[in-house]
């Protein structure tokens, strides 16, 4: 349990509507129902009646909600005395360089919508940099893969993601469940050429003998699903990524993905740091987008 879990409930229970209650708490609504559910899980009771036309509350709401509001008046009495006497506070965030910006953009404008005090600088880098920027902190925490198990970076999962093929809306591909590695020998491909699982792609077909004729390297994504929506090649991409006019197929025999988190060094753990990381995993981070068949975005 959280204090933004708490603020999405209290919206639901002022407005009756979760379409109203997320304008209110300044998120999206998926991200404010996701909260919710992941609050109702925490408690182990539902706690909103959502078979009727009106949202009402279970017993276990109306029993949550008086303790709700004392915490929350108390969080903003807190925050009032503090702003007082404190300047605007400022966080250094590193972002993974080849990550989709449409979530992360919704994370960072929710977050200040919700923090107005907190003012956020965004570097972003690979992987490696934004781990060397932590040691040196010129970042104070960053979206980042999970680090290695050796690594004394601390790390809070936020999503997964695989690759997955991108194909034009026509393609014959389209329709398919899945397919077979072999076939994508010879085909037309774009390379995204800024991802480093990118390695793990071409070893991959590389150790199935499938050789896919490379068109056009970029390390911009909106040009690679540009390419592929015009039926110039087909992409690996990430399954987060999507287009008006592509369609996503998972591929046989091809099982590369990544865990995407919060990394930070625990020594260097802060009041900012906190608040970004509780917020951060209460977002909503399924895809806008997407066509693909057979994906799993369950945290």
């Amino acid at each position: 349990m959280d204090i933004y879990q708490l603020r999405y409930f209290l919206a639901v229970v002022e407005t009756s509507n979760f379409s109203r209650a997320a304008e209110r708490a300044f998120v999206s609504q998926p991200t404010l129902s996701t909260g919710i559910k992941k609050l109702e899980t925490e408690l182990g009771a539902s706690l909103f009646n959502r078979d009727t036309r009106k949202i009402s509350l279970t017993e276990a709401g109306r029993r949550l909600l008086p303790h709700a509001r004392t915490i929350i008046y108390e969080c903003n009495a807190a925050k009032q005395e503090l702003s007082r006497q404190s300047p605007v506070q400022r966080l250094q965030l590193g972002l993974l360089r080849s990550l989709s910006t449409e979530r992360l953009a919704a994370l960072i404008s929710d977050f200040g919508k919700a923090h107005p005090d907190i003012q956020i600088s965004i570097k972003d880098g690979s992987a490696t940099q934004l781990q060397s920027w932590l040691g040196d902190r010129r970042v104070d925490l960053a979206i980042s893969v999970m680090p290695e198990a050796e690594s004394p970076l601390q790390f809070d999962r936020l999503f997964s993601w695989k690759y997955i093929l991108a194909v034009p809306k026509d393609h014959s591909f389209t329709n398919r469940n899945s397919v077979p590695l072999k076939q994508l020998d010879r085909l037309d491909f774009v390379h995204r050429s800024h991802c480093e699982a990118e390695t793990d792609v071409t070893r991959t077909f590389a150790n199935a003998g499938t050789n896919p004729h490379i068109v056009f390297r970029t390390d911009q994504d909106d040009k690679a699903l540009a390419f592929v929506g015009a039926g110039l090649g087909l992409c690996m991409i990430p399954d987060f990524l999507g287009a008006a006019n592509v369609a996503q197929v998972p591929v046989e025999g091809l099982d590369i993905g990544r865990t995407i988190g919060l990394i930070w060094h625990k020594e260097q753990e802060n009041e900012l740091i906190q608040s970004f990381r509780m917020f951060a995993s209460s977002h909503d981070w399924r895809p806008y987008r997407s066509g693909a068949k057979n994906l799993d975005w369950a945290r």
